[in-house]
């Protein structure tokens, strides 16, 4: 059997792990099938469909910006082979199943993708397939030659002179933040609450070193969005890479304010993290409240204060647009984020993907947007009960402006996809 993953493709190309762990955990089950990989980003819509339209199987992990581009790829394969099958999965699949079938996917996988595609390859023909949480003692390594590494390894060391590749730590989230489909909607789990799944230390360690041999890493990152979700896994991981052969390699992690104690940060400077993203999203207290996230003004000015002082750098993250902010509510956020006095700022507009709590409140009204045509970082839509868009891109560049020495890096997307595709 021959089988073809395809990674969307997207204004900013990222690692396409967890089509990595699905060939891996696939193949460690059936060894015999043959497994091809694309990735939009690189790779031509051309080769993409005649290889498609050579396999028995071709699945793509999308999120809602890349859907559009994966149903044109679908169809077209479609169109070669009436024998090929497609399936979707990733975060918009999970929460709109119905719909993509309805654009032409003959399977959309809900959940996480491992055991599904597994169950899909051995003959199941649902329309909707549910996948299972899988717990780290049972996934392999990611098959990081399958999926290219070395080229995302290469738009990093074009960007920032520094080679640079991810790692997972965790599956799941504690929180229930609004806007992340990864919060309160739980769009991966049906809207159950799954338990948050830290992977075995030692095991983590182990592949860092290998991999950061293997590819000659300068540096490496967690695309945890929670990395810091269980406290106390974080100080072994720091203890354990401290004693390993990468005890120096430096490392970015995601943090949530609320999980911070004092200890965390001078061990995890100790162990080697440079840098850490704090999502701050807002500096108004009835907002922070509202979206759900937990935080508070203190708790966020303790973690920042905390890290600084342990020696990190530290990025926060601002979403402007939460349903009900207001003006005040938005200068408020301007004099919090002066207050912190970050190295590294980041302001977006709220963007209510296909799996979040904002999508689901208001699914009807939002079933016309064209999801490959804007994000958190454009968005032309999007208002405030209060606040129109126009003013909310206003807030948006006034605050750039302001903080303009010291923003995250993103360049435009022209700059980043290699394709552009059809």
């Amino acid at each position: 059997m021959k089988v073809v993953l395809v990674h969307g493709r997207y204004a900013n190309s990222w690692e396409a792990l967890g089509l990595g762990y699905l060939a891996a955990y696939v193949h460690n089950h059936e060894p015999e099938v043959k497994f091809g990989f694309f990735q939009g980003c690189f790779d031509d819509d051309s080769d993409i469909i005649a290889a498609g339209a050579k396999a028995d199987i071709v699945a793509f992990s999308c999120t809602s910006p890349t859907v559009a581009h994966a149903v044109r790829l679908s169809a077209a394969i479609h169109e070669v082979s009436h024998r090929t099958r497609t399936v979707i999965g990733g975060y918009h699949a999970s929460a709109l199943p119905a719909e993509c079938l309805a654009a032409g996917f003959d399977q959309a996988v809900r959940g996480e993708g491992e055991q599904a595609l597994l169950d899909i390859v051995k003959g199941l023909r649902d329309p909707v397939v549910t996948g299972r949480p899988m717990d780290f003692e049972e996934l392999p390594w990611p098959n990081r030659r399958l999926i290219r590494t070395e080229r995302n390894i290469g738009v990093a060391y074009r960007e920032n002179g520094l080679r640079i590749t991810s790692f997972q730590a965790h599956r799941g989230c504690p929180f229930s933040c609004k806007f992340c489909a990864d919060g309160a909607a739980k769009a991966l789990y049906g809207g159950r609450v799954v338990a948050c799944r830290s992977r075995p230390v030692q095991d983590l360690v182990d592949e860092i070193a290998v991999v950061a041999r293997q590819y000659k890493l300068d540096f490496f990152k967690f695309c945890d969005p929670t990395w810091n979700a269980a406290p106390g896994w974080v100080h072994a991981f720091c203890a354990a890479k401290r004693r390993s052969a990468i005890a120096a390699l430096p490392w970015f992690a995601n943090i949530h304010a609320n999980l911070v104690d004092e200890p965390m940060f001078p061990a995890m400077y100790e162990a080697g993290c440079r840098t850490i993203g704090i999502g701050v999203e807002s500096g108004s207290i009835p907002v922070l409240k509202g979206i759900g996230k937990a935080t508070t003004r203190e708790t966020i000015s303790r973690a920042c204060l905390l890290a600084k002082g342990a020696g990190l750098h530290v990025r926060g993250y601002f979403i402007l647009g939460a349903p009900e902010e207001t003006e005040k509510d938005l200068e408020e956020t301007e004099r919090f984020a002066e207050h912190l006095d970050l190295d590294e700022y980041g302001f977006t507009i709220l963007c209510p993907y296909p799996g979040t709590f904002y999508h689901a409140q208001d699914r009807d009204a939002l079933g016309g947007i064209r999801w490959e045509e804007t994000d958190e970082y454009q968005n032309d839509f999007w208002a405030t009960r209060t606040v129109a868009n126009a003013r909310l891109q206003e807030w948006q560049r006034r605050l750039t402006a302001k903080f303009r020495g010291r923003l995250t890096q993103r360049q435009p997307r022209s700059e980043q996809c290699a394709k552009s595709g059809s």
